[in-house]
């Protein structure tokens, strides 16, 4: 018993290729060599004397009509072999083309299809668009609501205050545009001059018993110690921006 014969399917899909180049090569051989035929036809029917010379002709120089038809038969035929190496190229071209499209089909039919995964970009772009379509669409006559009257709503349209739990910087008012660092500075700024203000008042130079002496407050005490409570304030402020990555 001889064992069964085993084939390549890429051996075989190669051969198939060659083939088809080789087909393709003698198809563009034949149509050129027709072409170059059939201008010689036309060229000798249009022009019969470039082809047959008059009897006279002949008679008085047989050598130089000898010559000439030598030198247009070696003409036509560099012309036919020009014709053909072009129309070899032209095939081979055509093949090794036609065989680069078919690989690069077959590679892309077999490539895997990718699963789309939403990045972290895509989500914050979505939801910015969805809050601004959603912003309009509530400032619009389109949509009524008992909150939309005048003092029933707490915040604006399109400028939430709390959003998915959290409170966003629109709770800060005119601050909003501040980043974290910026109110951390400020409230350790003002942390220190209202303290400042505070001991100075009470302690170092008290005022009370230099009213009751007859003298004045030190009005620059007053609004320095002002600054203290102010500077609680700027610390939440700087929290909630943090929360909100800013």
């Amino acid at each position: 018993l001889k064992p069964p014969r085993l084939t390549c399917p890429a051996a075989s899909h190669s051969d198939l290729s060659v083939s088809k180049a080789m087909a393709r090569l003698f198809a563009a051989c034949a149509a050129t060599a027709a072409a170059l035929a059939a201008v010689e036809a036309g060229v000798a029917f249009v022009a019969p004397g470039a082809r047959a010379p008059s009897v006279a002709g002949r008679i008085s120089g047989s050598t130089a009509s000898h010559a000439e038809e030598s030198s247009a038969s070696t003409a036509g035929w560099g012309f036919a072999a020009a014709g053909i190496a072009l129309g070899a190229h032209a095939g081979l071209a055509a093949a090794m083309r036609g065989r680069g499209t078919a690989a690069r089909a077959e590679a892309e039919k077999a490539a895997p299809v990718k699963k789309y995964v939403e990045s972290v970009a895509d989500a914050r772009l979505f939801e910015t668009v969805y809050l601004q379509y959603t912003s309009e669409y509530l400032k619009g006559p389109l949509y009524w609501h008992e909150d939309k009257l005048q003092g029933a709503l707490p915040d604006y349209p399109g400028e939430p205050m709390i959003k998915n739990g959290k409170q966003t910087s629109n709770v800060l008012g005119n601050l909003k545009s501040f980043s974290s660092n910026e109110l951390a500075f400020l409230a350790m700024l003002f942390f220190g001059i209202g303290l400042y203000g505070n001991l100075q008042f009470l302690f170092y130079d008290p005022q009370w018993a230099k009213v009751d002496a007859g003298g004045y407050f030190n009005a620059s005490y007053i609004v320095e110690s002002l600054l203290l409570p102010i500077s609680f304030f700027m610390h939440i402020a700087c929290y909630i921006q943090r929360q909100n990555g800013k």
